[in-house]
């Protein structure tokens, strides 16, 4: 059997194991092992660790797209000196994923425009950098979604398919007030999500103003004590960063005028 036959042969065994990376690669890979004599194992190495990498790179936009992150934020370029209230090391801390496992919360609370939902989805991009399932949904939308499903009966069904997701990130709970049936459906996602597993929520609320948005004072404290329940609460304070770069840019075409 000639060389080019096997090389041939190779391939199409790898193409048909679904191994593409490799296939693309055994070739070059085989000149290189060979060149550096890095022997049969050498050469085996080389491959499984390109087809791994590519494997890896793929599932990680699969997590990414899965997400549905309206933009992408980084907890890299967040500027944790503008809000000193908020401990860097411990976002940093939470980004490892550990309170994953113990299905436990987040939450950020505090005024508009101080980067909560660049935290909310700084914190959930490297969650699913880190090979966790995220989700995010603002809670418009969220209550949306549960409202359809409910009308088509496909309420129970739905919930199943938001427990295949390690963490669903909930932003902007508290800017609009929701009617009691949909405050209801919201409680029973929530619920649902109770100690199996984890929410992260941005609310510019305070606790105590809680029933505005979902009216009943019962269901509103109940709800409050599903989610605080072994939660990580950050309290954030600071001028908006909307309005500081608006007086800014403000400041900028005042000078070149």
């Amino acid at each position: 059997m000639t060389e080019t036959l096997c090389n041939d042969i190779v391939i199409t065994y790898l193409k048909q194991l679904h191994l593409n990376r490799m296939a693309r690669d055994c070739e070059s890979l085989a000149r290189e092992a060979e060149q550096r004599g890095l022997g049969y194992l050498g050469y085996l190495q080389a491959l499984l660790e390109g087809e791994l990498a590519q494997r890896h790179e793929q599932q990680l936009r699969q997590r990414l797209k899965a997400a549905a992150f309206p933009y992408q934020k980084r907890l890299e370029d967040f500027d944790f000196s503008q809000v000193p209230c908020i401990p860097k090391v411990q976002v940093l801390e939470l980004a490892q994923g550990a309170f994953l496992a113990a299905h436990e919360n987040v939450l950020f609370i505090g005024p508009s425009g101080i980067g909560k939902t660049h935290l909310l989805m700084g914190l959930g991009r490297a969650l699913c950098l880190a090979g966790y399932r995220v989700l995010f949904r603002p809670a418009v939308t969220l209550a949306t979604e549960l409202e359809v499903a409910h009308k088509e009966l496909k309420l129970p069904r739905l919930l199943a398919s938001y427990r295949r997701f390690d963490l669903i990130l909930v932003d902007e709970l508290g800017y609009l007030p929701f009617s009691k049936p949909t405050a209801e459906l919201l409680f029973q996602f929530f619920s649902d999500r109770y100690e199996r597993a984890s929410v992260a929520i941005t609310s510019n609320l305070a606790f105590a103003q809680w029933t505005q948005v979902f009216g009943n004072e019962q269901m509103t404290a109940a709800l409050l004590d599903r989610l605080v329940h072994r939660s990580h609460i950050l309290a954030m304070e600071g001028e908006s960063f909307r309005f500081r770069q608006s007086l800014q840019q403000q400041s900028s075409q005042a000078l070149t005028v």
